[in-house]
């Protein structure tokens, strides 16, 4: 993949860095005059000068200030809620960029004081948290263990559907060219220039993924920018919320798994028709109208409506990846698929980048990441 990004590098202008902006020609002209009064009063210190040197500053900073206050109203003047100009600037303003403070080690409770040493209190935290629950039932866990060997000793008879060019096409038509690229530094604009000779490449790599039924080890490496979370205390390293990047060949590698996942799962009418959550055409909104029916239903009977909210703190970041599979077993799912879910869910790494420095690798003992495979 280092190829892309030097066929980038060499076939890329080189960004030239103007160090003043343009101005139109009468800002040039007054810009001129205040650099030549200036000039003189420096050479002579008379107070007819400095008086004309003053003026002369006056007249640019006027029209500098009309100039910035036209160019912002023409620049309001052409937001449009269609191609997104009007939200993306709204997100400017309304954004606030914070740096990380110093935390403070839960070991040592000593404060941080290099970007790299922030890196690596977020990581530690993050290592802890990307791990499995104590299990209260040992009967369960040699059920599961039970199930992945014997699942392992059967051997693979199922066949799967080759990718097609077509497919990759069309994912590299609805990727955003604005989203950040993950730790391959590869971005969605170079794949969205890529030649057919490339496609047909990532084509053959993605069916040989399928057929080995092995995701590779390099792509499973998410960088993670820690967020603060509002309100929150900034010294404290479970005050941030972790956003992973992953690099986006792996999550088109994501997407052909979960098209053939819910392939399957369609079959076995999963999931249950009261999900709503990470199902297609479905959403909260659809999910809160089946409230408000269950609720008028009581009241036309006369009857009271109850209901018990759960939320399970850190639910993706804690997800058992041995039970997953063993469910995908019990189901009954298609070989091939349930050891290339398996493959891409383990042995899987991040790093976490505090400005230009990222922590050491850390590997995460369970969880799902986030993005497509959200849905198991």
């Amino acid at each position: 993949m280092s190829d892309i990004t030097n066929a980038d590098n060499n076939s890329s202008r080189p960004l030239k860095h103007h160090e003043e902006l343009y101005l139109p020609p009468h800002l040039r002209e007054l810009k001129t005059e205040r650099n030549r009064s200036k000039k003189v009063w420096q050479k002579f210190r008379d107070p007819t000068s400095k008086h004309l040197f003053n003026r002369a500053q006056a007249r640019f900073r006027n029209a500098m200030s009309e100039f910035n206050q036209s160019m912002y109203i023409s620049q309001n003047e052409q937001l449009n809620i269609y191609d997104g100009t009007l939200w993306c600037h709204t997100n400017r303003l309304k954004s606030k960029s914070s740096e990380i403070s110093q935390l403070k080690n839960p070991g040592t409770n000593l404060p941080s004081h290099t970007d790299l040493e922030k890196a690596e209190i977020i990581a530690d935290h993050l290592e802890s948290q990307f791990s499995p629950n104590d299990f209260c039932d040992p009967n369960t866990e040699r059920t599961v263990e039970k199930s992945i060997r014997e699942f392992k000793n059967e051997i693979c008879t199922s066949k799967f559907k080759k990718v097609q060019p077509s497919g990759i096409i069309c994912f590299m038509k609805h990727i955003k060219i604005n989203k950040a690229p993950g730790i391959d530094s590869i971005t969605n604009k170079m794949l969205k220039n890529l030649p057919l000779k490339i496609i047909l490449k990532l084509t053959e790599i993605f069916n040989h993924v399928l057929e080995f039924r092995h995701f590779p080890n390099c792509r499973k490496t998410a960088r993670v920018l820690p967020i603060l979370k509002p309100g929150k205390d900034p010294t404290q390293p479970v005050s941030y919320r972790p956003i992973s990047l992953l690099p986006t060949l792996s999550k088109l590698g994501e997407k052909l798994i979960l098209n053939k996942y819910l392939t399957h799962a369609t079959k076995l009418r999963l999931p249950i028709p009261q999900q709503f959550g990470f199902t297609p055409q479905l959403s909260t909104t659809h999910q809160l109208l089946r409230v408000v029916e269950h609720i008028n239903d009581g009241k036309n009977s006369n009857l009271a409506t109850a209901a018990i909210f759960l939320d399970s703190a850190k639910a993706f970041d804690k997800v058992w990846i041995e039970g997953l599979i063993h469910k995908l077993i019990a189901y009954k799912f298609p070989q091939y698929i349930i050891e290339i879910i398996q493959s891409y869910l383990t042995n899987r790494h991040f790093t976490v980048l505090v400005k230009n420095s990222d922590s050491t690798p850390r590997k995460l003992q369970a969880g799902v990441p986030q993005g497509q495979f959200w849905p198991l």
